[in-house]
Formats: C-alpha cells, sequence, structure tokens
C-alpha cells in the first residue's frame, strides 16, 4: 500500500512535531551525560573489573547521540531527495534497533545475575530477545521514507514501516515492551519478599528502586508507540521511535550507575550503611504512624454543660457529653471523696473543689 500525499498544512505539522520530539529527547539524553559524566568517569573508567555490560554501557552511551546527530540532520537538511532518503532510512531504524537490543542485552545480564541457577529463566528471555532482534530487521528491510507534499517546503528524511505492515509493525514496540514487562516482573518477584521481610540489603533495594524507575518510565513511551504504529498518520507514526531510542539509552545508563554507585558505598569504610530513597523512608514513616501517641492537645473554652472525657486504652479518644446543666456547683465538705472515688469518712481537704474555667480536650 502506497502512502498518500499529505496536506500542506499537515505535513508541516507532522514535520514540525518530529522535529521537536527528536531535539527534545536529543536534550534529555546529552543533560543525563552531563550530569552523570563524574560518576562515570570514577565508577566506570577507573573501575577495576571490566566485561561485557561495560562495553555495552560504553557503546550505548556514546554511539547512540552520536549516531542521532546524523538523524538531526536529516530532519533539517534541505539536501535530501526521496532516492536518497530511501537509502538513508535503514541507518536510521538500524540506530534504533541496536540501541534497544543493547540495552535488552544489559538487563539480560542483569536477570542472569539475580537469577545464577535458573538457567531457564535466561534462555526464555534471551530467546525473546531474539525474537524482537529478527522481528526488528524484517521490519527495517520494510521500512520507508515518509512522502511529503511538494508544494510544502518540507525536505526532511525520516522512517515509517511500510504502512500496509502496520499491524505486523507494532511487534517492534510491543515485544519490548513485554520483554521489558517479564524483566520487572523477574525484579520484583526477586527482590520485593526481603523488602517486606525487612530483610533486604542496600544492593537490593536498589535493584526495585530502579527497576521501578526505568520500568514506568519505558512503558510509557512504548506503549504509546505501539498504538501510533497502528492508527497515526504515517507523518507521525514513528515519532516515539527516537524518544524510545534516546530515553532508554539514557535511563540505562542512570540505572547502571547507580548500581555500581551503591555497591561502592557498601565497600566503602564509612560507618552508616547506605540508605534507600524509597523502602527506608517508608519503613520509617510505618515505625512512626505505629508509635504515634495523641498528635496535640487543644485547649477549648467549657461547653455550656458538663462534659466526661474517655480515653480508651488503644490511644484513641471519645469525648461524651452529658445532658446540659446549669452551671457547675461547688462541692461541699460534707461529700468527701477517698483515694478511689468512694467516700471513706476521711476528709483530706475541707475546702469546695470547683469545676475549672477551661478543659483539656485530647484530640
Amino acid at each position: 500500500m502506497t502512502q498518500l500525499i499529505p496536506s500542506v498544512n499537515s505535513d508541516i505539522f507532522d514535520t514540525v512535531n518530529t522535529n521537536y520530539v527528536g531535539f527534545a529527547s536529543f536534550a534529555v539524553l546529552v543533560w543525563d551525560h552531563i550530569d552523570t559524566f563524574a560518576d562515570e568517569v570514577e565508577l566506570i573508567w577507573k573501575g577495576k573489573r571490566k566485561g561485557l555490560f561495560i562495553y555495552l554501557f560504553l557503546f550505548n552511551r556514546y554511539f547512540t547521540p552520536l549516531g542521532f546527530i546524523i538523524n538531526l540532520y536529516a530532519y533539517l537538511s534541505p539536501s535530501w531527495t526521496i532516492e536518497r532518503c530511501a537509502r538513508f532510512v535503514r541507518y536510521e531504524g538500524c540506530t534504533v534497533a541496536m540501541a534497544v537490543e543493547g540495552v535488552g542485552l544489559m538487563m539480560l545480564l542483569r536477570i542472569r545475575a539475580i537469577y545464577p541457577h535458573q538457567r531457564w529463566i535466561t534462555a526464555g528471555l534471551g530467546g525473546l530477545l531474539v525474537i524482537e532482534t529478527i522481528m526488528n530487521a524484517w521490519l527495517i528491510s520494510r521500512g520507508q521514507p515518509v512522502i511529503h507534499n511538494p508544494n510544502s517546503g518540507v525536505h526532511a528524511c525520516s522512517m515509517i514501516f511500510d504502512p500496509s505492515i502496520s499491524s505486523a509493525a507494532s511487534a517492534s514496540a510491543w515485544i519490548p515492551l513485554l520483554y521489558d514487562t517479564i524483566i520487572f516482573g523477574l525484579t520484583l518477584y526477586r527482590t520485593l519478599p526481603p523488602i517486606l521481610r525487612e530483610e533486604a540489603s542496600y544492593i537490593i533495594k536498589r535493584l526495585l528502586e530502579d527497576g521501578m524507575l526505568y520500568y514506568s518510565v519505558i512503558f510509557s513511551v512504548t506503549f504509546v508507540l505501539t498504538f501510533m504504529i497502528v492508527g497515526a498518520p504515517p507523518g507521525t507514526k514513528n515519532i516515539c521511535a527516537q524518544m524510545e531510542q534516546l530515553i532508554t539509552v539514557a535511563m540505562m545508563s542512570r540505572i547502571t550507575l547507580n548500581l555500581k554507585r551503591a555497591g561502592e558505598q557498601l565497600n566503602s569504610d564509612t560507618l552508616s550503611s547506605p540508605k534507600s530513597l524509597l523502602f527506608d523512608r517508608m519503613r520509617r514513616r510505618s515505625r512512626q504512624l505505629s508509635e504515634r501517641r495523641p498528635s496535640f492537645i487543644m485547649t477549648f473554652p467549657l461547653p455550656a454543660f458538663p462534659a466526661t472525657i474517655i480515653n480508651s486504652v488503644s490511644g484513641s479518644t471519645e469525648i461524651v457529653f452529658a445532658h446540659p446543666s446549669p452551671l457547675p456547683t461547688p462541692i461541699t465538705p460534707d461529700e468527701r471523696i477517698g483515694p478511689i472515688g468512694i467516700s471513706d469518712g476521711a476528709p483530706e481537704q475541707n475546702t469546695p473543689i470547683t469545676v475549672p474555667p477551661r478543659s483539656a480536650y485530647v484530640v
């Protein structure tokens, strides 16, 4: 199925939106690199242990922004023709797939570290990652340049999948979403029980915190992308694909550095152990609630009739009001009260006792 030539206004509008999303996502990625560069030098470059995980981290961290600069040039350059763009879109699709699959492989290595003895989990996730890679490769081979209206003056070059396979093309979004959902579920299953039992180490808490952060962001972007590939106009079908690529790399870089930092803090010589931002705060708050006494005492004027304040053993309070009566009357010396409220014939005071003008109510 061939693309329909859009109207002039739609063509300009879709192109401007694509450029805005691309530059905004790229700005987030660059800002994250600048913000975490000091941690990268300390924890990655100066670190003693380097393996496949670290090399994947460095590849995604530097190849993705450098490769995306060419995509930004393709959005703005007026020199593109349909023939040149038809060849270039393969490169654009490959950069997205390489970033997403690289992060997927890093997540697979994390799961293997969490489940070292359950090889079938690693094998199953690895098989799903292979299926995702094959599907993306096939879809990229069916990629096409977005057709522009000759009267709009737009010459940008960007890729969409063949409109005739839009339903199958949505697999480029929902298969990674399924993969990330399984990863998050496995992380939750392994880390949440010890946290609830208050037996988890700081590393376990850090794993769950970062997993929640990563999954919430990636789920939002990928979920929207799935529906846009199927139902959006050609000019905006893949508008979230570039965001998925850049935000995925930024989030993976940050949680990798967070985990390395957590390991350094545990191995340091400091006396106090590091605290989890989320779970340790929740634990402190729950303890404070369980140990809470009446929060404050307020003083009110005495009502027009006597009141009895009953404090229950559980800490809650009740205010029970008697029937209305005239102003309080003095207690005569003949009304002698013993230690436990029963007259024993031994007066302790001979002066009248009056009800005070104000009474304190516990709230």
